[in-house]
């Protein structure tokens, strides 16, 4: 798959994770993903590949 595909699908499942967990009330938790999304924007794919091969999983469930 290519790179920029990769990273628009992170993007969308980042911000479903963002939004679900908000509604959650877990402040610690978005703050740590609000973390994980400007690393994304940064270009980590270390950050990227978790967010498509672990958060995809929940957002997926939820």
């Amino acid at each position: 798959m290519n790179e920029n595909v990769k990273l628009d699908i992170a993007i969308e499942i980042m911000s479903t994770k963002i939004a679900n967990t908000m509604n959650s009330g877990n402040k610690e938790e978005v703050e740590q993903l609000l973390e994980e999304r400007r690393q994304m924007y940064l270009g980590n794919w270390d950050v990227i590949n978790k967010i498509l091969n672990v958060y995809s999983k929940d957002v997926k469930r939820s």
